[in-house]
């Protein structure tokens, strides 16, 4: 008998979300926001220092589903060195190719990290 249970999410997915990359806060960060999913809880938190136009360094903090934490240790991590335009133009579905198929996909999870990112862009592209 085969006790093996079929994969909800694909390991860079799960990998994400257990060792998290870009975890934590920054020590004076020029921008944050924080999106939340009242339906099933999750928060995300993302802080974000730009200097000259680019993202010089951002991290995130928060609680949730191994969709939400995965997509922001994937999202921190796709615009770590970009510019506010570039990143400023990223979609869910970006987030989601980068994710690598991640399986089962609730977008409402996937999308808070995108949320409060464009968020700070907007809030970024009036100061620069």
């Amino acid at each position: 008998m085969n006790d093996k249970k079929p994969r909800i999410y694909n390991r860079s997915v799960l990998h994400h979300s257990q060792n998290p990359h870009n975890k934590g806060e920054l020590t004076d960060p020029d921008f944050c926001a924080t999106e939340e999913n009242p339906t099933c809880g999750d928060k995300i938190t993302l802080e974000v220092n730009i200097s000259g136009g680019v993202i010089r360094d951002i991290k995130f903090n928060g609680h949730g589903c191994v969709l939400s934490i995965g997509a922001a240790s994937v999202l921190t991590q796709m615009v770590m060195g970009l510019n506010i335009n570039d990143a400023s133009s990223l979609t869910l579905d970006d987030l989601v190719d980068n994710m690598g198929n991640p399986g089962k996909l609730r977008k409402d999870c996937v999308s808070l990290p995108l949320n409060a990112l464009h968020e700070i862009l907007s809030s970024a592209s009036r100061y620069n």
